[in-house]
Parts: structure tokens; sequence; C-alpha cells
């Protein structure tokens, strides 16, 4: 039987019980349990994994069918096209993310989660963890079956491409980073605004439709579009040569926003009230 002062606040309890400060190793299981508990979490974080495999398998297969007579369609094959529609796909991610602190924002859980975690920043990182180890895992899983499968669809119709080792585990391992980003980023502005629906229209907006703004109102709308996240980003996963900034700028670039926004985000719950 529990007993209850009267007239006590939240306040008042932790001065007279002593609460446990949970670490980040604590916060990081708690967060996976919460995460695999969540029917919607499952369905979301699968539902990215077969579009992305789907993707693999449906590039190749449509380059054996295409019109091989058209200009348009006059290109050899190339191992990047495998992996060239991660970016957009991982949106579903980012608005996982976005779900998994929002709805405790929604729910009021996020109070015991930082009654818990009483210095709030292992709980953001936490959440970063989870959806990163998650991400890796959805990124490189679907581009290792893409590129398994792709030869075969390829040699069906009489195509290959040439892929090297470091470009396979370019494309492989930097699917997985660049889900991971796109992840980060979804969690920090869901940190940020914490309303479920303002941050998903948000997360959406700022990967979707801001970059093509630029294009709209200057004439260097299009190097400008260059630096946001989904289209540096792609540049770990694109061709060599098809862009000056290369692959690794380009991760640079996806890497800055991550940094920035999740920094931002792990100040905003240390300053607000939960």
């Amino acid at each position: 039987m529990s007993t209850t002062i009267p007239g006590s606040t939240p306040a008042d309890v932790s001065r007279h019980f002593a609460v446990r400060d949970v670490s980040l190793g604590g916060a990081i299981v708690s967060e996976w349990i919460k995460f695999r508990g969540l029917a919607s979490n499952n369905v979301l974080a699968g539902f990215t994994l077969l579009l992305l495999i789907a993707n693999g398998i449906a590039m190749p297969w449509a380059y054996v069918f295409r019109d091989r007579s058209s200009p348009k369609a006059d290109y050899d094959a190339y191992p990047e096209m495998i992996v060239d529609k991660t970016g957009y796909v991982g949106i579903v991610l980012a608005v996982l993310a976005v779900l998994m602190i929002t709805n405790e924002y929604r729910s009021g859980q996020i109070s015991t989660t930082l009654l818990s975690v009483p210095r709030r920043t292992p709980v953001v990182v936490a959440k970063a963890v989870i959806i990163a180890g998650v991400s890796v895992v959805i990124g490189v899983v679907s581009s290792a079956v893409g590129f398994a499968v792709a030869p075969a669809i390829l040699a069906g119709g009489g195509y290959g491409y040439v892929l090297e080792t470091p470009e396979l585990m370019r494309l492989v391992l930097g699917s997985g980073l660049y889900l991971t980003a796109i992840g980060i980023i979804g969690l920090a502005l869901g940190t940020i605004i914490r309303n479920v629906v303002a941050a998903v229209l948000a997360t959406i907006v700022f990967l979707v439709i801001v970059p093509v703004i630029p294009q709209m109102f200057s004439e260097y709308g299009t190097e400008i579009t260059r630096f946001f996240p989904i289209q540096a980003g792609s540049l770990l996963l694109a061709p060599a040569g098809t862009d000056p900034m290369g692959p690794w700028i380009g991760s640079a670039v996806l890497l800055a926003w991550t940094l920035v926004l999740f920094v931002v985000a792990a100040i905003t719950v240390k300053r607000r009230d939960a």
C-alpha cells in the first residue's frame, strides 16, 4: 500500500524520496522497449525497408524492359540506380522519428521520461541512437538485397555494370548513414516543434518543398538547392563526377544540418518545461 503526502507536489516528493537517475545505457534500453512496443513504429520501419528493397529491384527491372532505342533511355546501367531513391523513401523514417518524440508530448508520457532522466539530454541522445540503429539496418539490408538481386535481373536482358568493392561499401554503408541523418533530422524537428501534426508537416516541407523554392526565385536556385539535406546527402550515393561537391562534401553538408538541428533540439529539451 502506498502513502501519499497531502498537498505534496512532485518536487516535494523528490526531496523526500531519492529519484534514481537513469544512465544513458538505461535510457537507450528504455527507448528500445518503447519503440518495439508501438505497432506503428514497426509498421513504418518495415514499410520503409520494403519500399527500398522494391526500388532496388524495380530500377534494374525497368532498365531491362525499357525501350533501349529511345534517346532518353540510351545510357549504360550503373550501380547507383539501386539506391538513388533512398533519400526520398527515407522521409518515412523521418516521420517515424518525429512520432517517437511528439507522441510522448501528446500523451504526457514525456513527463515520466524526463523524471527518470532529469538531465534530459540523454533522452534525446537515446532516441537518436534508436532511430540511427533502425536506419542503419534498413539502409544496409535493403541496399545489400538490391545489389545481390540486380545483376541477375540485368543479365536477363544482356546488361550489367562494374562495381568495385570500395564503391559497393560506399553505397551500402552510405545508405545506412544517409537514412540515419534524415531520421535524426526528423527527431530534432519533432523535439523542437512538439506538436504531432505540425512537426510531421514541417519535416516534409523542410525536406521536400523548401529546397525547390530557391529555384523559383533565383537564378542561382539550383546551386542553393544542392546544399539542402536530401540533395547534399544524395551525392553520397550518386555516380562519381555527377556533381563538383562529390560524395564526401555532400555527406559533410548533410552531417552539418543534422548536428545543428540536433544540438538545437537538445538545448530546447533542457530549457523548456515538459
